[in-house]
């Protein structure tokens, strides 16, 4: 179990995770080419549950991989038995097993190493608010009578997926612990790229299908990959300027450039936006003399991306009626448009429609600001083109959906654990020995405290996770536990 155990307990659970990803793999790839198949579903499952219940580490490593790896079809897969679906995942059975699997290290262990598990006050703000959403669904199904359906998919994001912020600071103690973390999510980021090189190939990026574009262009790299490398280039970046000395990383140049060419492919233009911002606090808490690394570092990694930018003109000035050719071309014209849009938001569609659906149920939500309208609403939106009824979980910002859905306790509790928990994390830079993870950790929060505003990212398992886990690992960094 997870506490009183030999360090070479450290290598089995790195092993165990490769095995329940290879079982949650197979059944995944067997959906592709066969379709849903129960009995290698309970297999695949089998194997992850028990697994990860003797090991629970492993089975974080292998979400954490998994996620970045195949996305929905590893967090939103469900489970079909005649003409119904089940909506419980694959994730959901890992968590599950997490969970069992710490329980049982909370029974055998020492009242000394109870204490890791032992709660401050921030983390009772996030229960509550858990607790406010089991409440929210009973009211919403029992006396609001809406969509029960709808009401359980919020309280399992907001109530069930923010768990992992539990988990993740019961779980990753040590700098070891935190260490493999990282291995894993990066390995995951890494495999990416063979997903960008796919895009730039065919033309059109993998499950590129599912977020369709308001504007020209093709997308060569879904945007939850895209999600996914932006913070994997935050937390390189960290990498580079605290851990690593110059001559140790100029093949990591190379790494950055794929990656700013995936996400620059995804067209999602929060996404650039928020990786900026991430750049510019890092920057801005960095000691000094890491200042001026950070600008020599940029100059290089400037200086191999116009090397490869002058490589595809060159390409393309040679073959000038190829598909590359085409493709660049059409490529470079999007990403113009989308990011003049940023400037010009009235003539975009999906401005256009956020404002739309904002105002919709802002008016509902006028009716009782303190308590909101409830969870499985719908709003009304029509204009003289266009009419429907739109899910107010899935509005495009988790703030307002948050806030119109739960009100303003809702909204107050969460963004009160938010604040309290970034306080405490820009707190512990002056003072932990390591600035590596607490700089990375930070990076990827302000990617999501911006990102946010723009999509359904609390919303939605595979883009949530990631957030409640990276709160979890700034708990423990505020605590000084990977010094």
């Amino acid at each position: 179990m997870l506490l009183n155990k030999p360090k070479s307990s450290f290598h089995i659970e790195t092993v165990s995770a490769v095995f329940i990803i290879a079982a949650v793999a197979a059944f995944i790839l067997s959906n592709f080419f066969l379709g849903f198949s129960f009995p290698i579903y309970l297999l695949a499952m089998t194997i992850a549950f028990m697994l990860t219940v003797f090991y629970p580490k492993a089975g974080l490593y292998a979400i954490v991989f998994l996620t970045i790896i195949f996305e929905r079809f590893f967090t939103l897969a469900g489970i079909y038995l005649g003409r119904e679906e089940y909506k419980f995942y694959p994730l959901d059975v890992i968590i599950l097993a997490m969970f069992l699997g710490l329980l049982f290290s909370f029974l055998r262990a020492t009242p000394a190493s109870r204490q890791n598990f032992k709660l401050v006050k921030n983390d009772g703000v996030l229960i509550i608010f858990i607790l406010l959403n089991v409440v929210y669904f009973l009211a919403s199904v029992f006396l609001i009578k809406s969509s029960a359906y709808l009401a359980f998919s919020s309280l399992k994001n907001y109530g069930f997926y923010s768990l992992l912020y539990f988990l993740v600071f019961w779980l990753i103690q040590t700098r070891e612990d935190i260490a493999r973390l990282f291995k894993f999510f990066f390995a995951g980021a890494l495999a990416v790229i063979g997903f960008i090189l796919f895009g730039i190939m065919n033309g059109n990026g993998l499950w590129t299908e599912f977020t369709p574009l308001s504007t020209p262009g093709v997308r060569i790299l879904a945007f939850t990959h895209g999600l996914y490398l932006s913070l994997a280039f935050v937390g390189l970046l960290a990498y580079l300027l605290m851990k690593k000395q110059p001559a140790e990383k100029k093949y990591l140049y190379w790494i950055f450039s794929i990656w700013l060419i995936g996400i620059a492919g995804t067209m999602m233009r929060h996404l650039w936006i928020s990786v900026i911002l991430a750049i510019a606090v890092i920057y801005f808490y960095l000691p000094i003399e890491k200042k001026l690394a950070m600008r020599k570092l940029f100059w290089h990694f400037a200086l191999v991306l116009l090397g490869a930018l002058t490589l595809v003109f060159y390409v393309t000035t040679m073959s000038p009626y190829s598909k590359l050719t085409d493709f660049t071309q059409r490529t470079a014209s999007a990403i113009a448009q989308r990011g003049s849009s940023i400037a010009n938001a009235s003539a975009d569609e999906s401005f256009a429609w956020r404002e739309l659906v904002w105002s919709a149920a802002y008016k509902d939500f006028k009716q009782d600001p303190l308590l909101g309208i409830g969870t499985g609403k719908m709003v009304y939106v029509e204009t003289r083109s266009y009419r429907d009824f739109i899910e107010v979980r899935n509005i495009h910002n988790s703030y307002l959906a948050v806030l119109i859905q739960l009100g303003l306790l809702g909204f107050g509790l969460l963004g009160f654990f938010l604040y309290k928990n970034m306080r405490n994390l820009i707190f512990s830079l002056t003072k932990n020995k390591e600035r590596f993870y607490a700089l990375a950790i930070l990076g990827v929060l302000v990617i999501y405290l911006v990102a946010l505003m723009f999509q359904p990212y609390l919303e939605t398992n595979l883009l949530a996770i990631f957030f409640w886990m990276s709160l979890g690992l700034s708990r423990n960094i505020a605590n000084g536990r990977y010094n």
